[in-house]
């Protein structure tokens, strides 16, 4: 939205409310799993409640693929992508989280064991902020153990080579304030076109950038496949891609060095570790997007996955008084690493302080 400069000053103008949709699943034990997508506009609760019940309610809850692929194929006159992918993805992640709690096992112990215990984190934020704020924030990053991290750019198409510039001198500031050891990511959020991130990727190369994010919109996959095979810097895309299906399709074109799938977008757990499988078969990485519990199982038990994503707060934004959280028991990070828990399923659990309404979810 970055183009139009009605909506390019914030993201708060344009996107939708930050809400999401949770979900229950109890079996005849009386045991139950959680999961949960974005859902600011209530389109993927509406499709569970309306659609999806009529598939599960009665069905055998250990039948994850199954199911999966029943409502993937009952939502594909409306779905394919998008909402639907995202309620299917709530539905996946409360059924792993109930199989690992009926078996009394982590759900990384499902998906394989862990490959590396505590998974190595990027610091995620970085946002234009005033230069000093920017580089302070980078600099305290690199104190708290991060051996990595991702910025936001601020220059687009619309700005020319000024916006170019603007770019460029965020990179050098933090290079220069972290040194060359630290991985530098940068994001620019579907913002650019082709043209701008040849040249993009060209000024970069001297910064030593261990990818560029989602340069562009994620169908211009023939534009993925040029920039990526004409840039220096690899190339990461897909946070906004859907299922295996879609996946296959960047990685048959040849349009990302890197995969980002989001396990509460792309269909859950089921969809993520098929995500892995190809990419693992054409020697590609997984980072997936976003921070969170099923996030880092899905990390910790695949070896394509050399890193997580950690959404931080900056050291000059800290005052969080009052902030509760919906889900407690997510993974922590401590000293640039994810800490899981040997908890059974997700190891999580609703936050009754601040959802006092579904405390009895956690019996």
């Amino acid at each position: 939205m970055s183009k139009y400069e009605k909506y390019a000053g914030s993201y708060d103008t344009w996107n939708w409310p930050q809400a999401v949709v949770l979900v229950r699943i109890m079996n005849d034990e009386g045991q139950s799993g959680i999961g949960w997508s974005e859902d600011g506009v209530e389109a993927a609760s509406s499709i569970i409640t309306r659609h999806f019940t009529r598939l599960l309610l009665g069905a055998e809850a250990a039948q994850i693929e199954l199911l999966w692929d029943q409502m993937f194929r009952a939502s594909i006159p409306y779905g394919r992508k998008g909402a639907a992918i995202e309620a299917i993805s709530a539905v996946d992640l409360a059924l792993w989280d109930l199989k690992g709690k009926a078996l009394g096992q982590p759900v990384y112990s499902l998906l394989g064991g862990p490959v590396v215990a505590n998974p190595m984190a990027y610091a995620s934020h970085l946002q234009p902020v005033p230069m000093d704020l920017f580089v302070r924030e980078a600099v305290d990053y690199v104190k708290q153990g991060y051996k990595a991290m991702k910025m936001r750019m601020p220059g687009n198409p619309t700005h020319g080579a000024r916006g170019i510039s603007a770019n460029i001198e965020r990179v050098a500031a933090v290079r220069d304030a972290v040194g060359d050891e630290i991985d530098l990511m940068v994001d620019a959020y579907m913002g650019w076109d082709l043209a701008f991130a040849l040249r993009m990727a060209a000024a970069l190369e001297p910064f030593h950038i261990r990818w560029i994010e989602e340069p562009l919109l994620p169908d211009e996959v023939g534009a993925f496949t040029e920039l990526r095979r004409k840039s220096p810097i690899a190339i990461a895309t897909g946070e906004h891609e859907f299922t295996h299906y879609g996946f296959k399709q960047l990685i048959d074109s040849g349009a990302a060095d890197i995969l980002q799938p989001d396990v509460h977008r792309v269909g859950g757990i089921t969809a993520a570790r098929r995500v892995c499988a190809m990419a693992s078969a054409a020697g590609l990485e997984v980072v997936p997007h976003v921070f969170s519990g099923p996030t880092a199982h899905l990390v910790c038990s695949h070896t394509v996955c050399p890193l997580i994503e950690h959404l931080t707060i900056p050291v000059w934004a800290k005052n969080t008084e009052g902030f509760k959280p919906f889900i407690l028991g997510e993974p922590t990070v401590v000293k640039g690493r994810a800490i899981l828990s040997n908890q059974p399923g997700f190891g999580i659990k609703i936050n009754s302080e601040r959802l006092p309404h579904l405390a009895h979810w956690n019996a």
